[in-house]
């Protein structure tokens, strides 16, 4: 944790994102251990601006874990709040065979979620994961405006629209806008012999960054945008988001 927020100092950033601290997810935590790295970030000027935690990354169809994942959002709203944060990420379960069938339990349980971080004065930020039922901004914006509460905005990730089969920008983008709160950086290209998809740095990638940071300037987002490290050179993650910040830095040069 110290090594990430000097690289984060020493790069000029003003935020970070938390999703895992010594070898412990976010949600686990100890009090004491979230005054630590609160305390290391403030003296940084670092703002934690978002807890990445993995709420909903489960199956639909397992009431239990479900159960157990709605046991164990509170904590994470209250780790969210000692960090003078307002953003709880979660997700919207794992892809299923037949998603239409599940599809309403999947509302009902993100409206609930949502009605929990809005008692508690926080926001549900749904992340668009290919993985899961909700991958792309069109889907983003269908299942945001079905649940149809304020507490349930959107981390827009265009990495992840691309993996999912969308353009992002525009086509991703323009369905997520109105409800962003914050997003996330990866960039990919796509084999076109087999369709695999792989993470590159930001900016050498097949996804217009420069047409998706103009556009967030035109609308005039305020949030933040977190690099996601998923692209590895030789596994080392300094590296490798040296590499993106680089690239992201061109861009905004460029514009």
């Amino acid at each position: 944790m110290k090594k990430a927020i000097s690289v984060a100092k020493e790069l000029g950033l003003d935020c970070i994102e938390l999703r895992g601290c010594w070898n412990k997810n976010i949600k686990d935590l100890t009090n004491a251990e979230v005054q630590k790295i609160k305390a290391m970030a403030k003296r940084s000027g670092l703002k934690v601006v978002c807890i990445s935690s993995p709420f909903f990354k489960c199956n639909v169809t397992n009431e239990k874990e479900v159960k157990e994942h709605l046991k164990f959002l509170p904590r994470v709203i209250e780790i969210t709040k000692l960090f003078d944060s307002k953003i709880v990420r979660g997700f919207a379960f794992w892809s299923v065979k037949n998603p239409g069938q599940y599809w309403n339990a999947v509302i009902e349980n993100l409206r609930e979620a949502a009605e929990k971080c809005n008692e508690e004065g926080v926001v549900l930020a749904l992340e668009n994961e290919y993985s899961t039922l909700v991958g792309t901004g069109k889907e983003s914006k269908k299942a945001i405006e079905e649940v149809g509460s304020k507490n349930l905005r959107l981390v827009w990730d265009p990495g992840n629209a691309f993996c999912a089969g969308e353009v992002p920008y525009p086509d991703g983008y323009l369905n997520a806008r109105d409800y962003m709160v914050h997003m996330h950086l990866k960039d990919a290209v796509r084999d076109k012999k087999t369709g695999e998809v792989r993470f590159v740095a930001v900016g050498s990638g097949e996804i217009d960054y420069e047409g998706q940071f103009e556009a967030l300037k035109k609308d005039k987002y305020n949030g933040c945008a977190s690099i996601e490290t998923h692209y590895r050179i030789n596994n080392d993650g300094e590296k490798s988001t040296r590499e993106t910040y680089n690239g992201l830095k061109q861009i905004l040069n460029n514009l």
